[in-house]
């Protein structure tokens, strides 16, 4: 078995590899904000897309407004990684429920000096950004 959910390896590469896993998970994400459910923090889900990496792999874009940030910021999230959580609901609503709580509404800590700009002024972090080996105080 792999991870909290309880599902069986082959299960988990089944659910991530079909052509809608992104999308579902996007829209999960957009419906968890939409009902107001609970966060770690507030913040705004602006926008949630999908997009595909070269290996196939579905990756999640989310811009969002934190609370403690003055800048709007976005998490780039490959949706290949099983849910932490033991939930009854659906995968995709079990990541996406994961993915609001502890990675949107969680403040982003050192990661914050790690940010990169875009062109429309959204800073970025998360998968193919830099990560906190990155950061000085961990640089060895």
């Amino acid at each position: 078995m792999s991870g909290m959910m309880g599902l069986v390896d082959e299960e988990w590469r089944s659910i991530i590899s079909a052509p809608d896993w992104g999308p579902r998970v996007a829209e999960a994400l957009r419906r968890y904000f939409n009902e107001g459910r609970w966060l770690l923090a507030h913040a705004e889900l602006v926008n949630a897309s999908i997009e595909v990496d070269p290996d196939g792999v579905s990756v999640l874009l989310a811009i969002y407004d934190h609370a403690r940030s003055p800048k709007r910021l976005g998490l780039r999230r490959r949706l290949d990684r099983e849910p932490m959580t033991n939930s009854e609901a659906t995968p995709e609503e079990s990541l996406a429920e994961e993915i609001a709580v502890y990675e949107i509404a969680e403040p982003l800590g050192r990661y914050y000096d790690l940010l990169v700009e875009d062109a429309d002024g959204v800073w970025w972090w998360g998968d193919g950004f830099p990560d906190l080996s990155e950061h000085p105080d961990f640089r060895r």
